[in-house]
């Protein structure tokens, strides 16, 4: 069964004040889009196990370089993004980033987002959604995005694990995307999605965070513990599959979180390298401010990270047999 896609308002007139706005803005959604004449832009999707870095990946990106990303005001206003870009793409060029994100969540309207009510309005036939809805096209949606690039001057930058729920839908729709794949030290990325339980009300009635890779089935009655090490095990394997089928592996960067954290201006200059080899006209933004000290999160070494080192061993195992 499906995953319903979750779209909340805090009432009834906020909800009807969005379609308000979003009628309103409906006509400006369809001139900056049809002023976009091709419809195969480039994309790089970040992409990752839930609770691996890659929040932190995706402010760093968008406030050290320049590209066109979505912002908070463009999930709020889900059905106009590109308008919704449009009317905060000053704020978004001068955003300096806050580096505190809470569960992958930023404040501010130009601030990036994930962005799942987007996606959930334009794929809800997919994967873990599955609804009987049509969404909208493949190329529609690259015409949206490449409208939100135009409007920026540079490419897009996406970050939303959901998608890697259906990868080889992904690679179907957007045939020339690249990939920035952060992995974590599995043990912390484990323990910071238990945590993540324990804290935040997960979104899927199942109790599962985010993310459901192929084969989380054979762990649907498991304890969280034994989930959240399937989820990285899993999602990791995911990826290495999809990859294995791209003509052209260097449309693949890969960086871990603990490098990103010691060395992050290292890390923008190979990402900058990466993006001149797959051609992507991505620069550095001019006299950014200092970046703050960046600490790498590491996970106690408590009972937890013990049955979690457990976990990882047997499913490893399990998967390898």
């Amino acid at each position: 069964m499906g995953q319903e896609p979750l779209v909340s308002y805090s009432s009834w007139r906020a909800k009807y004040l969005n379609l308000f706005v979003s009628g309103l803005l409906s006509p400006l959604e369809f001139i900056l889009e049809y002023r976009t004449r091709s419809d195969d832009h480039p994309v790089c999707f970040i992409v990752g196990p839930p609770r691996s870095g890659s929040t932190l990946l995706y402010e760093l990106m968008v406030t050290r370089f320049q590209c066109g990303y979505f912002a908070n005001l463009a999930k709020r206003l889900f059905r106009v993004p590109v308008a919704a870009t449009w009317l905060c793409r000053k704020a978004m060029r001068d955003r300096q980033g806050s580096f505190d994100s809470v569960y992958g969540e930023l404040e501010g309207k130009a601030a990036p987002s994930e962005a799942g009510r987007i996606w959930a309005h334009w794929m809800p036939y997919a994967a873990p959604y599955l609804l009987d809805k049509p969404g909208l096209t493949p190329a529609r949606m690259r015409r949206k995005l490449a409208a939100i690039s135009r409007i920026a001057g540079r490419p897009m930058i996406v970050k939303n694990m959901i998608l890697q729920s259906d990868f080889p839908l992904l690679l179907k729709t957007f045939p020339n995307a690249v990939f920035i794949y952060i992995e974590r030290d599995w043990a912390d990325n484990a323990h910071s999605l238990v945590r993540a339980r324990q804290d935040k009300t997960s979104m899927d009635a199942s109790g599962w965070w985010s993310l459901r890779p192929t084969g989380w089935e054979a762990y649907s009655d498991a304890d969280p513990i034994t989930q959240s090490c399937a989820q990285v095990i899993l999602s990791h394997r995911d990826l290495q599959v999809g990859f294995r089928t791209l003509e052209n592996s260097d449309r693949v960067m890969k960086i871990s979180y603990e490098t990103l954290c010691a060395e992050p201006e290292r890390a923008l200059s190979d990402m900058e390298a990466f993006f001149a080899r797959n051609g992507l006209d991505v620069l550095r933004k001019s006299a950014p401010k200092a970046l703050p000290e960046i600490t790498t999160r590491r996970q106690p070494e408590d009972e937890t990270r013990s049955q979690i080192m457990a976990s990882l061993d047997k499913i490893e195992a399990e998967a390898a047999s």
